[in-house]
């Protein structure tokens, strides 16, 4: 089972750790209203991990060895489905009922960062949560519907939402 071995590469306790610290803000943001934080901080790398390089190189990247390990961790696997569940609130949308939220707050809306749209769904396709990827393919595939570009550095993303 491959794993990133890559010198660039910060281990898996450290995405567990960041990952706490940044589900802390969620909980903190959510709970003040505050979901235009969502939009404007950094943190898919390691709220998300995927098997591709980004601007940080391959210090987050995760393949199926590494996923396998974190799966492992049921703290970990909470923490990582509730940031995704905030995630989507931040968009208006409830994951799991598959639906927009009635009366979002203001900024509770879509922010056209489709890139951060893929990583999080990439991300649980990788860690096969179906159940979770399926209503952001549905949320995705109506932003779609609705002509909202899911074009990210001249790269179009909605190919995993097909």
């Amino acid at each position: 089972m491959k794993r990133n071995t890559d010198p660039e590469f910060v281990g898996l306790q450290k995405i567990k750790d960041r990952q706490k610290e940044q589900l802390e803000l969620f909980e903190k943001w959510a709970s003040e209203t505050q979901w235009n934080k969502f939009h404007t901080s950094h943190y898919d790398w390691w709220m998300f991990p995927i098997d591709e390089p980004s601007s940080y190189g391959y210090a987050y990247v995760v393949y199926e060895g590494d996923i396998q390990e974190l799966k492992k961790d049921d703290g970990y696997i909470k923490n990582y489905l509730r940031g995704v569940e905030l995630l989507a609130l931040s968009w208006g949308w409830d994951l799991k009922k598959r639906e927009h939220i009635p009366n979002p707050m203001p900024d509770q809306k879509w922010q056209e960062w489709p890139i951060r749209l893929y990583k999080a769904s990439k991300s649980l396709k990788l860690f096969d949560f179906e159940e979770q990827f399926e209503s952001m393919r549905i949320y995705a595939r109506d932003l779609i519907e609705k002509d909202e570009d899911m074009t990210y550095r001249e790269r179009d993303l909605g190919f995993l939402f097909k």
